[in-house]
């Protein structure tokens, strides 16, 4: 992942959250809307008061942010039993169908270092409406070999974009 790896404190990215449904809040893995970031993180830079879907902040990436602050952990910190993986959700802006970005989430053999998943989720297959905020979502399974020491990273990556993509409300729930 380019050696960028920002791991965001535990603390922040779980005092975000507000489900009604204990189920759902039980296999809860992240729930961040970024603004209790501002203070935590080394490089804020990402963080930006340009958009948001809910509070103050969102993260960005542009041509001069390459990729946003990443979540890292491992699936043993994750869970405490074994999942088959998880679903991503979250809330896109793209100013204008030419603002391309993928959130992508990776999955690392934690001995070797080795990509055993690297999943993209490209936001202009989701995202159809421009200039507003849309719900993007997606099921992702891990594969056999990813374990309690698998290390799970997830960013937004411009991919060329030479416009601002933005990205809040991000909430990453355990497939059982």
């Amino acid at each position: 992942m380019k050696n960028i790896l920002l791991a965001l404190p535990m603390a922040a990215l779980f005092a975000c959250g507000n489900d009604d449904s204990a189920q759902d809040t039980k296999d809860v893995v992240m729930n961040a809307d970024f603004d209790s970031l501002v203070g935590w993180v080394a490089d804020p830079s990402t963080l930006t008061k340009e958009k948001a879907h809910s509070g103050a902040y969102s993260l960005k990436v542009d041509p001069t942010h390459e990729y946003s602050l990443t979540y890292s952990n491992t699936l043993g910190q994750v869970s405490g039993t074994r999942i088959r993986g998880v679903k991503v959700n979250a809330w896109a802006y793209l100013p204008t169908k030419d603002a391309a970005a993928n959130l992508v989430l990776v999955l690392k053999d934690n001995v070797g270092g080795k990509d055993i998943l690297n999943e993209q989720i490209g936001l202009l297959s989701q995202v159809k409406e421009y200039g507003k905020w849309v719900q993007i979502s997606k099921e992702v399974n891990f594969p056999p070999s990813a374990n309690y020491t698998s290390q799970l990273a997830i960013y937004l990556w411009r991919a060329g974009s030479t416009t601002p993509v933005y990205i809040d409300d991000f909430r990453v729930t355990a497939l059982r």
